[in-house]
């Protein structure tokens, strides 16, 4: 019997195909864990999440988490703790089940874009396979990076649908708005629009423009509302620098998505450092000037090449929002592009094959998804604890001072204060502007009973940062235990005006309160308590994002 290669059927045995392997790829990270990389802030820790009701919700629409507005993916956190607690596989089974569904997405805009049924597959099934893409999945914390793909692509399918006549415009306005919503990083949809206007339409028109101007005017309010003022976020570093940097990211992504093979949760400089960045910009603004001039006239392409600066543009680095230069996880829509344009490119050679090419080609293919896939699971089973984690990371970017502190953290939370010790001997004369490193030290010394040396460097963690909550408390309880009451207090009291939701430090205060038999106060500090109710700390500090 022969196939119709256009038919409905034939398609759905093809993308079924792509989500069969793009699970064989992602599967593995189903049965990790957390890991101590902001998951104890946005999930462990996070009181918002802990129901499920008017009142919690609007806690969560109103606050950021980590400096960053994503009230939708901290909602979906609650649903998940509502029906799973704070089991790993349920958050990352959650993840999972949004990077297929993103999948199939991306097979669905390609299908609305591009003639034929073949470059939909390639470009979901690389889409999903991709081992870059791991760091979006297995890293809980970054649900919203899926969450708000799933919305930016629902809101470009429903344009591009709207464009065929279909009564989808306002659908693909509530998307773009849920995409804000899950990350700041959606303000680049206005912009995509216009790139399937160019692609889908023979003329560019005043009411092409007009309709995109509600997207533009969302995109400016929500810029202006929620993200740190330019003159702040510029402050570090020229612009000669945020120049290069911006170039020398957008090939490194290129390069990244190319050979996904030696992939890192953190990256440092270049080899050279900055002197040497600048070259790799330069290179790679070379590179583009001569695609530009050779493939301007052909609009797949050059979709695909603007999709993939339009979808980086708020990451490259040209207005630095952070410490972090580059991040794998920033590839994960911007991907997209490169795959329509790499089929583009290709699919012009492939007209002029002769049998023998198409069958390498082929096989090529073929060859380039299953090493990816293995790929993936590989860097699956990276992000399996945070000290597999930090292992690998210090692997790759040995200078990575950050990664050090974790992989201490990680170790001291695991239990094998052996290897944290001898860690955290390294990390604080390495990274001694880390206040967390001495704070971890002090855990450990007070775990082995030196309650003496714990204390100085709990003492040396405040002299650093003096308003960290975890030390203030610390000395607090070992005031109390050696029975300085008026001492605790003390520590206690600056913890509460630190975070007044510390459930620990307010305890302690109701401790002390009833011992005086001030039982007015002693209640009063406990309700508060189990109000907030977190986590008791396990012992070891579980440091943020650097």
């Amino acid at each position: 019997m022969k196939i119709n290669a256009e038919s409905g059927g034939f398609f759905a045995v093809l993308a079924f195909t792509a989500l069969l392997l793009t699970w064989t790829a992602v599967g593995p990270c189903l049965n990790n864990g957390f890991v101590n990389w902001d998951e104890q802030k946005y999930i462990q820790e996070n009181r918002k999440i802990r129901s499920l009701t008017p009142e919690s919700a609007a806690a969560i629409f109103t606050s950021r988490d980590l400096g960053m507005y994503s009230p939708l993916s901290t909602l979906s956190y609650a649903v998940n703790y509502r029906f799973s607690g704070l089991s790993p596989k349920a958050y990352h089974g959650t993840d999972i089940a949004l990077h297929l569904a993103n999948t199939t997405l991306v097979m669905l805009l390609v299908r609305l874009l591009l003639p034929g049924l073949w470059p939909a597959f390639l470009c979901g099934l690389f889409f999903g396979i991709h081992p870059a893409h791991i760091e979006s999945v297995a890293w809980a914390a970054e649900r919203k990076d899926l969450l708000y793909s799933f919305f930016y692509l629902l809101s470009l399918c429903a344009y591009t649908l709207s464009l065929k006549g279909k009564r989808t415009y306002l659908a693909a306005l509530g998307f773009f708005v849920c995409s804000l919503l899950s990350k700041p990083m959606a303000v680049t949809l206005p912009l995509t629009l216009l790139l399937v206007d160019y692609l889908k339409l023979k003329s560019v028109g005043w009411p092409q423009w007009a309709g995109k101007l509600p997207f533009f005017v969302i995109a400016a309010v929500f810029s202006l509302a929620v993200m740190p003022p330019a003159s702040e976020a510029v402050r570090w570093a020229p612009f000669g620098l945020r120049l290069g940097l911006a170039l020398y990211n957008f090939g490194f992504y290129l390069y990244t998505l190319a050979w996904p093979f030696d992939l890192s949760a953190m990256y440092v400089l270049p080899p050279g450092g900055i002197k040497f960045m600048y070259l790799y910009a330069a290179a790679t603004a070379a590179c583009a000037a001569l695609f530009f001039r050779y493939f301007r006239r052909d609009k797949a392409v050059m979709f695909g090449a603007g999709f993939y600066a339009a979808a980086l543009l708020p990451v490259l680095q040209l207005i630095p929002f952070g410490p972090v230069i580059s991040a794998d996880r920033y590839t994960y829509i911007s991907s997209l592009g490169l795959f329509i344009g790499a089929y583009a490119l290709a699919a012009g050679g492939w007209a002029r094959c002769g049998a023998p090419a198409r069958k390498t080609v082929v096989f090529l293919v073929a060859a380039a998804a299953m090493i990816f896939t293995v790929t993936a699971r590989v860097r699956c089973a990276v992000w399996k604890d945070g000290i597999s984690l930090w292992t690998d990371t210090l692997l790759k970017q040995p200078s990575a001072k950050p990664a050090l502190g974790n992989l201490c953290a990680a170790y001291l939370h695991a239990g094998r204060d052996g290897e944290a010790a001898q860690c955290l001997a390294g990390a604080t004369r390495i990274y001694p502007e880390n206040s967390e490193n001495f704070y971890n030290f002090g855990v450990l010394t007070a775990r082995n009973g030196d309650l003496s040396a714990a204390r100085k460097y709990f003492e040396h963690t405040l002299q650093m940062q003096e308003n960290h909550t975890l030390a203030l408390f610390s000395l607090g309880k070992l005031a109390q235990d050696s029975g300085q009451t008026a001492r605790a207090e003390k520590f206690f009291l600056r913890a509460v005006e630190c975070d007044g939701a510390f459930a620990p430090a307010l305890r302690g205060l109701g401790g002390i309160a009833a011992s005086r038999n001030d039982k007015a106060a002693a209640r009063k500090y406990y309700e508060r308590a189990d109000k907030e109710n977190p986590p008791e700390p396990s012992g070891a500090a579980l440091p943020r994002q650097p």
